[in-house]
């Protein structure tokens, strides 16, 4: 089979991914990473919605330069097609007959005519599909839409991030969706190895929502055997585990750690710091705002990554704040050989994130860039499906792919 590559995890593995945005998709770029033969399905003409998701490369709005879709596609090959066409939904059936896996991420009260799970389950027994959405395919919520603050907020995540004497904070760049594709990715794995066994797909419902309050380990027990709502983080007002300003941008200071006070006083360099009054947790939650003036100015004198070195070696737990710049530059990752080069023929180079987890079995790389829009038309209808030349441009024409 084209573009299968046999010798990684989830090599001979075929994929038809229907889904836009970025669940569906980080979902299907997840699997083609370990292996799957991917197949991006994208609607004619516009194509995947995260095209038209900025920012976009050197700041031109062009579709194949989304840096968020250039990442959210690499490994996978790419068609178009309009499966609510006659000749589209045709070639979506012979697709799907030898596909092991569908991804779609379409609302459940929006899905196309022959894509509802009943019709899929009793047409092609052996396949797993794979359906993402905020709320899930059931209960009072399931048809709404949701965008990620809506989904962080639902989820009760949200309520949980920032400071007591603050509103919540939402994360940024879209993590529930991120989040949830992780979800949908390690559950599709689940039930191709159950598939081994029964030679029976199913249907996987995913939600948003519940992938982010599986997160929520302490909050609910706590609700749960105390009757009490836990709140967000208290402000401490000492500087310890919190965000405080360096000379070159911000840090997080720590009592954490098997060492005395004075080993953290003497590291900061402040010799304020090494009062008696400071050595205990109770002083210095007792002298907390005087401790927090002495911090700031102690630690103007630190830049960030000298201060983390330093700390490190005396086996306490500071950290710092990195920028995209720092991750990019950052010795630890380039030593773990984190990133990699992708040179795509429109966006030209770029050097990306890498796979997480490492498998001694496994060398990981990236295949192939994000593809242009219907790259492989000719590749997988002609080469494939047995479509003629002549086949393809009468369905261009009829608006099929």
């Amino acid at each position: 089979m084209a573009g299968v590559p046999f010798g990684l995890p989830l090599g001979g593995v075929r994929v038809l991914e229907l889904g836009g945005y970025v669940s569906a998709p980080y979902c299907g770029r997840l699997l083609a990473d370990y292996g799957a033969d991917v197949i991006k399905i994208e609607p004619p003409g516009g194509g995947d919605e995260a095209r038209r998701m900025g920012p976009f490369v050197g700041d031109d709005p062009h579709p194949e330069k989304s840096i968020p879709f250039l990442y959210l596609n690499t490994n996978k090959r790419g068609i178009t097609l309009d499966v609510e066409t006659g000749a589209g939904a045709g070639l979506l059936d012979r697709l799907l007959e030898s596909a092991d896996v569908l991804v779609e991420n379409y609302p459940p009260d929006a899905r196309p005519a022959g894509l509802e799970h009943e019709t899929l389950v009793e047409r092609y027994p052996h396949l797993i599909v794979t359906s993402i959405t905020p709320f899930g395919q059931t209960g009072p919520y399931r048809d709404f839409a949701a965008t990620d603050i809506v989904t962080t907020a639902i989820s009760g995540l949200m309520y949980h991030s920032g400071d007591s004497d603050q509103e919540p904070l939402r994360n940024a760049l879209n993590q529930s969706f991120y989040v949830a594709g992780i979800n949908a990715a390690v559950a599709t794995s689940a039930a191709l190895f159950q598939r081994m066994f029964t030679g029976r797909g199913q249907v996987i419902d995913v939600s948003t929502v519940e992938c982010l309050a599986s997160h929520l380990v302490q909050a609910l027990p706590y609700y749960n055997y105390m009757g009490a709502i836990k709140g967000r983080r208290p402000v401490r007002g000492s500087g310890f585990e919190e965000l405080m300003p360096a000379r070159d941008g911000y840090v997080i200071p720590s009592v954490q750690g098997s060492q005395p006070w004075s080993t953290v006083a003497e590291l900061i360099g402040e010799p304020a710091l090494q009062d008696e009054r400071f050595a205990s947790g109770s002083g210095r939650i007792e002298f907390g705002e005087e401790i927090h003036d002495l911090l700031i100015k102690g630690l103007a004198q630190w830049d960030r990554k000298a201060l983390h070195q330093a700390s490190g070696e005396r086996r306490l737990v500071f950290g710092m704040a990195q920028d995209a710049g720092d991750l990019h530059d950052c010795p630890h990752l380039h030593e773990r050989e984190f990133f990699r080069t992708v040179s795509h023929p429109v966006a030209g180079d770029a050097d990306y994130p890498g796979m997480g987890p490492r498998l001694s079995g496994m060398d990981y790389e990236v295949r192939r860039p994000a593809p242009l829009l219907g790259q492989h038309n000719s590749e997988i209808y002609c080469d494939e499906l047995g479509c003629s030349a002549g086949e393809l441009t009468q369905l261009k024409a009829l608006g099929a792919i």
